[in-house]
């Protein structure tokens, strides 16, 4: 029989237990299986914990964590195709940079960055470790119809899991073997084409069922709705082809394997080969960008209790994702460089004193003077501007054809030295782009001669064992490795380097009788690293149950986020690593307090919560030539005669981060490239602050949450006090930019919304219907415009182009579903999405530069013209729906 649908999100969750159930959970664990008896008395937003919350969650909710726990019935209310959109749905405080659709995403929690919330997959971290082509999201290889339940570990959680916990770590728990036989198969379609199968079986290997497996599947491809409208695009990307669908394709394949050694023995092992192929090419840039990613991720697992008193638990993991990044750029008619014109014509303009063009204009009309030099690109150009198609080469455009009915050659193809390219247009093909460092060969292009992959490994194991002395006290010991280094092409020049971190923790556990009701934790871990400076976090959650339902309880610790791969210097040929560069810091606070108890025959739950942040040392990456005071164009001696930074530049550059003059130094006798970058530490702090409210019931055939949270997640002002410009020029103006933007030191994150209130609401009238809403109601959000557009004013001294809120909307979504069958095994779900329409955005660009528009190519406008750049956005989905049938067994 299908499990009744209990209370939906549990946002805020807290371990809801009065005194008696403290004392309960926590005696020694009875001979023929303790835990459970554990796990029937501990209560969470009112209820009792099923047997499917991992024994961790249990632990951390019991001593203090403020813990949030999704279950499979509340996923299935979703429909959700990828875990993207679970956690913007379900999870309390989440916020989701890039967009799913676009194959590629992060989650944040509480206003902090993705470095700083660890998500973990049955124990694996899913977490980038970067590639020289472009970062690699593992979160996008989860298949959502495989997870089991969701548990959220709010504040510093890296003493248990290792770096990147700083904020929270996401645990996801996915369908297992159990020695049984069961399977659930399904199809899934509706908007943008969309096209789902899916499905799992579970069967013993022998008759005992002490060997059984799972085995899964997925295969999903739809066309996903226009991320970005046509008013985004510049005009030769558009002119090329660079406005089309942007499909995603996602294809699994898995088997789980479980031991049960015996009552208290298991072995588990597992492997996934997950490929997720998308097109992600921008409005401002790229004509056509498909990505093709494989993720192969291995993990095993071993519990074993020894006694009522020690118990231990291992993880172990291996994954090698790859990334094939082909990418191709539009080819633009450029301006041509003096030095390029055949001799002759380069004798004619020394001789009127010219020494370059500067705007099409000005070698337009240089051409005229000349008879036979075409003003444009031609077949058979000078210098680098490479050959042309007709119209038949380039799909039947007829962009490419002369449209001016004045122009003698109005209908014939351009290229030719009578009727060549204009500048600024495109010219009819594109290329294939290459790595900024390595040989210098193409790596984005198509086949073997110029594909190249990119791609690390990452491995690890995590053990952890746990001793209960007494009624009074437990303590938890454990070791963690984990281990990454590139797995590239060669072609990329990637150092062989491998960053290795090996800690040891602890935890003590108490629940003192001179003190009724309260129960606390106190642990602290050492890291050892390898290629990085060593870490030290501690952590301390305690909790107080007052008796009648009402409950206090905090956390608070440390924790620090690794390097990644290129932020130690990998990439390239090793002058840029910084040796002054340190960890990415965290220090969080966590505290709530709260009621809940039965009513109207069923479950109720309120708290209040909140929670403190600060982020220190935050990583970021600067070119060399703007951060290292030798690459100044107006010393005596300057190392590259081309650049046009002066020392005043370079050093209102450093003002927002720990000037790397160590590296400086190396870099410039090395005479690295300017062009180069080199991670840095940040200067000034993030601070995050914030409240929540959450409510909660489980009544008979009404379930429902809901979560509102305050987040002011501060980061430093770039563009404070920096000086207006007038709009298309050069001069700075004797005023500051008006407004928040250049008198505020500080101001809230970008891509962080000033707050949410979210929910889920389920009403079951029957044992055969389920209807739900999920709806998201989300505060200013911002994008902001970088420094050299936000400085721009008018006449009347007003900006130009403000920054961008692309937040102050609300989603909801919904569904239906209706079960059949004796045992409910017929599932049936209608999903909605954006039923009441809303025109949103998941992500905004503040202010993109527009290189290859024509204007710009020309020399019309340039970086001192608003027009030089958009501010667009990725749109979120419009009014859609879709139909899943699910069939269990």
């Amino acid at each position: 029989m299908k499990q009744k649908l209990k209370s939906s999100v549990k946002f805020c969750l807290s371990a809801l237990m009065a005194s008696s159930v403290i004392q309960a959970a926590i005696a020694e664990p009875e001979p023929d299986g303790g835990d459970t008896r554990r796990l029937e008395t501990i209560r969470v937003e009112g209820q009792a914990v099923d047997a499917l919350t991992s024994d961790i969650a249990v632990d951390f909710a019991e001593f203090g964590t403020q813990v949030q726990l999704i279950s499979s019935e509340e996923i299935e209310t979703g429909g959700f195709t990828n875990f993207g959109e679970l956690a913007s749905g379900l999870i309390r405080g989440a916020n989701i940079g890039y967009s799913p659709d676009e194959g590629e995403f992060t989650i944040r929690i509480d206003g902090g960055t993705d470095r700083d919330t660890l998500l973990l997959v049955d124990g694996v971290p899913y977490f980038d470790r970067s590639s020289p082509l472009e970062d690699l999201w593992p979160a996008t290889a989860i298949d959502p119809r495989m997870i089991d339940s969701v548990e959220v570990y709010r504040g510093g959680n890296s003493l248990y899991f290792g770096s990147n916990g700083g904020l929270g770590v996401v645990s996801v728990r996915t369908k297992e073997p159990d020695g049984t036989t069961k399977g659930q198969f399904g199809v899934y379609a509706g908007a943008f084409k969309t096209r789902e199968i899916y499905g799992n079986m579970s069967l013993p290997l022998d008759k005992d069922g002490k060997h059984s497996i799972l085995v899964f599947g997925r295969s999903y491809e739809t066309d996903a709705h226009e991320l970005f409208s046509k008013e985004a695009y510049g005009d030769n990307v558009l002119a090329l082809g660079g406005r089309h669908e942007f499909p995603y394709s996602y294809n699994s394949l898995g088997l789980k394997y479980l031991w049960q050694i015996g009552p208290d023995t298991e072995f588990r092992a597992g492997a996934t080969y997950s490929t997720i192929d998308f097109r992600d090419s921008f409005p401002q840039s790229t004509v056509f960008q498909p990505n093709f990613t494989e993720f192969p991720i291995y993990n095993a697992a071993f519990k074993h209790r020894f006694n009522d008193k020690l118990k231990i638990n291992l993880e172990a993991h291996y994954q090698d994702p790859q990334l094939k990044n082909n990418e191709i750029d539009a080819r633009i008619c450029q301006i041509p460089r003096l030095g390029d014109l055949p001799s002759d014509i380069q004798a004619i303009a020394a001789d009127q004193g010219i020494t370059g063009f500067s705007t099409a204009a000005a070698f337009e009309a240089f051409a005229a003077s000349v008879p036979g030099l075409p003003a444009g690109c031609v077949t058979n150009p000078y210098g680098s501007a490479g050959s042309a198609g007709d119209d038949n080469w380039n799909g039947g455009s007829s962009y490419y054809i002369n449209q001016d009915p004045d122009s003698p050659f109005y209908g014939q193809p351009y290229g030719t030295i009578e009727n060549p390219f204009p500048i600024g247009a495109p010219i009819g093909y594109v290329v294939q782009s290459t790595a900024s460092f390595g040989d210098g060969g193409l790596t984005k292009g198509f086949g073997t001669t110029d594909q190249r992959e990119s791609g690390y490994v990452d491995y690890g194991f995590n053990a952890r064992a746990t001793y209960t002395l007494n009624d009074y006290v437990e303590i938890v010991a454990g070791v963690q490795n984990t281990s990454y280094k590139d797995n590239s092409d060669d072609s990329f020049g990637v150092r062989d380097v491998k960053l290795t971190s090996t800690g040891v923790y602890g935890d003590l556990r108490l629940s003192l009788p001179v003190l009724e009701g309260f129960s606390g934790s106190f642990a602290a871990r050492q890291d050892f690293n390898d290629n990085f400076d060593d870490q030290s976090v501690w952590k301390v959650g305690l909790r107080q149950n007052f008796g009648y339902g009402l409950y206090a309880r905090g956390s608070g610790g440390t924790s620090y986020s690794l390097p990644k791969i290129d932020e130690i210097g990998a990439f390239g040929a090793g002058a840029n690593i910084n040796p002054g560069l340190q960890p990415q810091e965290v220090d969080a606070f966590n505290v709530g307090a709260g009621i809940d108890g039965d009513i109207f025959g069923g479950t109720y739950n309120v708290e209040v919560g909140y929670f403190e942040t600060d982020i220190k040392n935050l990583f970021s990456s600067r070119a060399v030539g703007a951060v290292c005071l030798e690459y100044a164009n107006d010393l005596t001696n300057p190392l590259f005669d081309n650049l046009t930074n002066d020392t005043a530049a370079i050093e209102q550059n450093r003002r927002n981060i720990i000037a790397p003059d160590d590296f400086c130094s190396t870099a410039a006798n090395g005479l690295s490239d300017p062009g180069e970058t080199v991670a840095v530490n940040a200067l000034a702090n993030q601070d995050i602050k914030g409240f929540t409210i959450d409510v909660a019931f489980d009544f008979d055939k009404w379930q429902a949450d809901f979560s509102y949270t305050d987040m002011e997640s501060l980061e430093p002002n770039p563009v404070y006090g920096t000086l207006a410009r007038l709009d298309g020029t050069s001069t700075n103006l004797d005023f500051v930019i008006p407004g928040a933007a250049g008198n505020s030191e500080l101001r809230q994150s970008s891509e962080r919304p000033e707050w949410t209130l979210s929910g889920l609401v389920t009403y079951t009238p029957n044992e055969n219907w389920v209807f739900s809403l999920n709806p998201r109601w989300q505060g200013p959000e911002w994008a902001y415009a970088g420094t050299s557009l936000a400085r721009l004013v008018d006449t009347d001294g007003n900006r130009v182009v403000e920054d961008m809120n692309f937040g102050d909307y609300f989603v909801l979504n919904g569904s239906v579903q209706y079960f059949m069958g004796d045992e409910k095994q017929h599932r049936f779900l209608i999903r909605g999405v954006n039923l009441l329409g809303e025109d949103y955005f998941e992500r905004a660009s503040g202010g993109s530069t527009y290189t290859r528009d024509r204007a710009v190519v020309r020399g019309e406008i340039g970086p001192n013209d608003s027009a030089y750049y958009r501010q667009y956005g990725w749109n979120g989905k419009p009014r859609s729906f879709w139909i899943q049938y699910e069939y269990s067994f």
